[in-house]
């Protein structure tokens, strides 16, 4: 079969924009909405918000939770530092690693995931 497992730029470029701070795993969560009148309800409301689909207005609101809730405040902070870490663990100069065999993006990745994983782990004893 042609194309497959080759990756385009279009597509590093498409997975670096959905996940600019972690890795990009794409992970599908499920609920079910049983009574129509809350499907419709739901489904109103998030064209109004502006989202095309119903699980997009969740996850709109589970941000908007995160953003806004008052008790989250100390987890919003934490999460703040986490996503500073990583993102400065990933845009360090990558010179004295890269060589003809190892490509800087792979280093990149290496380190943001290093980074994550430090971070999740710190971030277990504050919570």
């Amino acid at each position: 079969m042609a194309g497959r497992g080759i990756v385009s730029w279009a597509h590093t470029a498409r997975q670096k924009q959905r996940a600019p701070v972690g890795q990009y795993k794409p992970e599908a969560y499920r609920v079910l909405v049983y009574d129509t009148f809350t499907q419709y309800k739901l489904g109103t409301a998030a064209r109004i918000v502006g989202c095309r689909t119903v699980p997009e207005f969740f996850l709109f609101c589970a941000n908007y939770v995160l953003s806004h809730h008052r008790d989250l405040k100390p987890l919003r902070s934490i999460f703040r530092k986490g996503e500073r870490q990583i993102k400065a663990a990933a845009a360090a100069p990558v010179a004295d690693e890269v060589s003809p065999f190892v490509l800087a993006e792979t280093v990149r990745d290496r380190r943001r995931a290093e980074a994550f994983d430090r971070f999740a782990r710190w971030a277990e004893g504050e919570l």
